[in-house]
């Protein structure tokens, strides 16, 4: 009785190892909490992919820009999750809801430009990103960002 009961449980064992998986039809939903999350974990942001902070660097200075959480989009239309870059030269920030003008230190990426050579005097600089939406309209500091240079 023993061995008919012990051979019962191996096949029942090989039997349960070797049964193909079967897919888990539960659904799973999307809750407005789960979504929060989500956009959470990819919270928008600026940065400069080069140089680096605290570089010193020669003119003409390369520059690259990047974005998270948002896209790039040349000027024109306003369309919420989209934007340009701006780069501001020993600039404060500008506030969430102004337009950023353009002077020789802001310069406008409206075309979607993601990189740029900046003729510099030797010195050091603060050279802030800001990205705003296609009329210019800042998205603030939550989407903009430092660095300091030194030109030599």
């Amino acid at each position: 009785m023993r061995k008919i009961l012990l051979g019962a449980m191996v096949a029942f064992g090989v039997y349960a190892c070797s049964s193909p998986k079967t897919e888990n039809t539960e659904e799973t939903a999307s809750t407005p909490e789960a979504t929060e999350a989500v956009a959470e974990a990819v919270k928008p942001r600026v940065f400069f992919k080069s140089p680096t902070d605290g570089a010193t660097v020669s003119s003409p200075v390369f520059v690259e820009m990047g974005v998270e959480g948002m896209q790039i989009e040349p000027a024109g239309q306003v369309k919420e999750g989209f934007g340009h870059h701006h780069i501001l030269i020993n600039q404060e920030f500008w506030p969430k809801g102004e337009v950023i003008p353009s002077s020789d230190s802001t310069i406008h990426f409206g075309k979607g430009q993601t990189d740029t050579q900046l003729e510099l005097a030797p010195g050091d600089y603060t050279i802030s990103l800001q990205f705003a939406d296609g009329v210019h309209t800042s998205y603030g500091p939550e989407m903009a960002t430092s660095i300091k240079i030194t030109v030599k």
